[in-house]
């Protein structure tokens, strides 16, 4: 199950801010860089259309967790495999989206998780949660 277009991130938008300002967190799978949402710190979105922020019936913003995966030819050569290590992140961060606290991540996985069972990803990710908050 892919993500909800609410809770992707523009990469080329938003990586340079990400790797500046971000705390970075790491597992056996997958390395996290996050940062607070602009709105969060008080900021204005510049020339973005509030992507990522809900509006509820009060009217008022509430963020929402954002991600983007980032995959070089580093990790897998072959663009068939990193569409698959992109697919599976995705499908695990859909999974675990109501447990992630509002903010900007950058998720980067590592090659190993080709080869992975979905449970062992899924307890990685569920390890790296309370690091998150």
């Amino acid at each position: 199950m892919p993500l909800p277009a609410i809770n992707r991130l523009p990469l080329r938008k938003e990586r340079d801010r990400l790797t500046r300002e971000g705390k970075s967190f790491h597992t056996r799978y997958f390395t996290f860089v996050t940062a607070p949402t602009p709105l969060l710190q008080g900021q204005a979105l510049k020339g973005t259309n509030l992507q990522g922020l809900a509006l509820k019936e009060s009217s008022a913003i509430h963020p929402v967790p954002r991600f983007s995966i980032l995959l070089s030819k580093k990790i897998a050569r072959l663009a068939v495999d990193r569409n698959h290590i992109k697919r599976v992140a995705s499908a695990l961060l859909a999974e675990l989206l109501p447990q992630f606290p509002p903010a900007d991540y950058l998720v980067i996985p590592k090659r190993s998780v080709l080869d992975t069972p979905h449970p062992n990803l899924l307890s990685d990710l569920k390890s790296l949660l309370p690091k998150l908050e």
